[in-house]
């Protein structure tokens, strides 16, 4: 599909099935309106990444009602019809949704960059998110150890690690 026409309406199931025909090849799909986006499955310092960043994601005091619920590559169908899979998303709680896409939108995202598609994850990724709305988007950029954080406030940019606290009272490091 030509990446500068729009994604035609395409149902649930149709989009899931190509979904998971292209997780059986190693490869992950997004659904935006750009066209079909193909990825790679993640290597071995992406998970690392990814799994160092899930455990420190926790509430950061006992008086948030948030429970912080942490997935990674979950795919979700979000109310604009787009269908991403950030590296992580964050609920207060988890969605009812089990099996195909999840449609409840995450209340923070994290994407860690991964060679070849920067461009998805820092220019398109993140005005997307926030459209949809995910109050809390973060990109950590590989090549450069810096970390993106888009929110209602605008676009910071810290060096990682670093410590930072979600609009919810969830507290994570990227």
């Amino acid at each position: 599909m030509d990446a500068a026409k729009p994604l035609p309406p395409i149902a649930d199931d149709q989009l899931w099935d190509l979904f998971c025909r292209a997780e059986e090849v190693g490869l992950r799909l997004e659904a935006t309106s750009d066209g079909i986006t193909w990825e790679v499955l993640p290597g071995l310092r992406h998970q690392l990444i990814t799994a160092a960043i899930l455990q420190s994601i926790e509430p950061s005091n006992a008086v948030v009602k948030c429970e912080c619920s942490k997935v990674f590559d979950l795919a979700i169908r979000f109310p604009s019809g787009v269908a991403k899979r950030p590296d992580i998303a964050i609920f207060c709680c988890l969605p009812l949704e089990e099996e195909g896409f999840v449609r409840m939108v995450p209340e923070a995202v994290i994407e860690i960059t991964s060679p070849g598609y920067e461009d998805k994850d820092l220019i398109s990724g993140p005005p997307l998110y926030l459209a949809n709305g995910v109050k809390d988007v973060f990109v950590l950029d590989r090549r450069t150890g810096e970390v993106h954080r888009w929110n209602q406030s605008g676009h910071t940019v810290n060096l990682s690690p670093t410590t930072f606290t979600l609009l919810t009272g969830c507290r994570l490091t990227v």
